[in-house]
């Protein structure tokens, strides 16, 4: 008897908004539950085959991406539509000169406002088939993340996280290592089957500055409801 296939292959892929569009590029505003790249299974959807399929792209057109997001993880995306738009940002992200600013629901109220997380990232385990990432003494990588509380509700925070670098994994890991795990994510420490109930990890990519001699630009994705905790943002 043939296995049936899971339920996300027999929905809709949720539609991507278009935050920018310009001759070169296109930001998107990335739901949670996409990935960004297509995987090996070709009838799972991703932001890249469900771009091109809103915007009539024929498949031998550039459509790429310089960056990714999470599954879980919504938000700024940006998608570059030639060669060298996309060898131009990878230059940026290379030489750490795009400024990425996430908001992240978390479990628990850190003790200072803000501050800055240090440490060497690298695979400590695997959760199923997927790798675990976190502080190691040796043959890691250098993680910097800094961060600001910006609203407090019973015992959840929202906290915004400015990654200096840009390391699998790092700001759940972060988050995780201070003691607040981000709210649904499981694999980094959040209570068991809270992921069922949120729907995914309450993370946000909320806006993206890419450096332009000319014309530097910030682009900006609405804030989901579900990070509102009653404090204002900026």
């Amino acid at each position: 008897m043939p296995r049936a296939r899971p339920a996300a292959h027999r929905h809709p892929p949720p539609a991507v908004s278009v935050l920018h569009h310009e001759p070169g590029l296109i930001v998107v505003d990335k739901p949670a539950g996409l990935v960004t790249e297509p995987t090996r299974d070709p009838l799972r959807p991703s932001v890249l085959s469900v771009v091109r399929a809103q915007l009539q792209r024929p498949a031998d057109a550039v459509l790429a991406v310089p960056h990714r997001l999470d599954r879980d993880t919504s938000g700024v995306l940006l998608l570059a539509l030639e060669p060298a738009m996309l060898a131009t940002l990878n230059e940026a992200f290379a030489a750490r000169t795009v400024h990425k600013s996430y908001l992240a629901v978390v479990h628990g109220v850190p003790t200072s406002t803000s501050g800055t997380w240090e440490s060497f990232l690298g695979q400590v385990g695997r959760d199923q088939r997927r790798v675990r990432w976190g502080a190691v003494r040796s043959g890691g990588k250098k993680a910097i993340t800094h961060y600001e509380v910006r609203a407090r509700h019973a015992d959840h925070s929202l906290v915004e996280c400015r990654p200096q670098t840009g390391r699998t994994h790092q700001l759940r890991v972060h988050l995780s290592e201070a003691g607040h795990p981000i709210v649904g994510d499981e694999m980094y420490g959040a209570p068991a089957g809270e992921h069922a109930t949120v729907g995914r990890h309450l993370l946000h990519a909320w806006k993206l500055s890419i450096p332009s001699a000319a014309d530097p630009r910030t682009f900006e994705a609405p804030i989901p409801a579900a990070f509102d905790l009653g404090g204002a943002t900026r």
